[in-house]
């Protein structure tokens, strides 16, 4: 009774042995089967959404998995996408349409949107509408141009300059931001100097659109300083 209780043990412990082999084994060899099976590759590709990225991008990236449809998620798509463009891509999603032909892919990118440029040390940032930063190659800026020598300065308040370029217009042109103080210089070359970012809030900037509504600021004006508090000081031409 021993030996047998001895035998079924051993027997327990070899079929768990060559079980797990055997996992081990479908597990490395089941890529190369699946690459080499006509059923997994992809007849067909379709890409949508790109505004920027060339598709070269994407196709090349497809490649990597071998075209085998059935390892391609679009998890790994996307980091691999921003990897390759600067975390320019907010989204992949995948689609897998099983046609006469064999399986089509369907990828569907959406690019992230830049509304503020910064600029630190000649290199260009752009940030998205939820404060996201990026960067591309393939984006062309647009102003306002923000200039800063710290871009955390600008990731801790973009609220607030988001807030400045709003409801400014799109009148400013170039925006420097610095831990001493705010300031903006219009198209018409108009310095505009302010608070800090991180102490600038709607009050102030509401002071500033005030301005330009309400009074009638000589063309020769040359700067308008909104640090004092309940207080616009224009320097240079006249107010009529």
């Amino acid at each position: 009774m021993k030996k047998d209780g001895r035998r079924g043990k051993w027997l327990g412990y070899i079929l768990s042995v060559l079980w797990l082999f055997s996992m081990g084994l479908s597990g490395f060899f089941f890529p190369y089967f699946t690459d080499n099976i006509e059923f997994f590759k992809i007849k067909a590709l379709h890409i949508e959404g790109l505004k920027t990225i060339p598709s070269e991008i994407v196709v090349d990236e497809i490649k990597k998995f071998k075209n085998n449809w059935l390892f391609i998620d679009s998890t790994t798509l996307l980091k691999n996408l921003n990897s390759r463009t600067g975390n320019s891509v907010s989204s992949v999603k995948i689609d897998r349409v099983f046609s006469s032909r064999g399986v089509e892919l369907k990828i569907f990118i959406e690019e992230r949107k830049p509304i503020i440029t910064v600029i630190k040390d000649d290199i260009v940032y752009f940030f998205d509408k939820n404060g996201t930063v990026f960067q591309s190659q393939y984006m062309k800026v647009a102003k306002p141009l923000v200039y800063t020598h710290d871009i955390e300065l600008i990731k801790k308040n973009f609220s607030k300059l988001d807030m400045l370029i709003e409801l400014t217009g799109g009148n400013l042109g170039e925006i420097y931001i610095t831990n001493l103080n705010t300031v903006a210089y219009t198209e018409d070359g108009l310095k505009i100097t302010m608070p800090p970012i991180f102490l600038l809030d709607k009050r102030v900037v509401e002071k500033l659109t005030n301005v330009f509504k309400v009074y009638n600021i000589d063309m020769n004006t040359k700067e308008l300083d909104l640090n004092m508090e309940g207080l616009v000081i224009i320097r240079g031409g006249k107010v009529k």
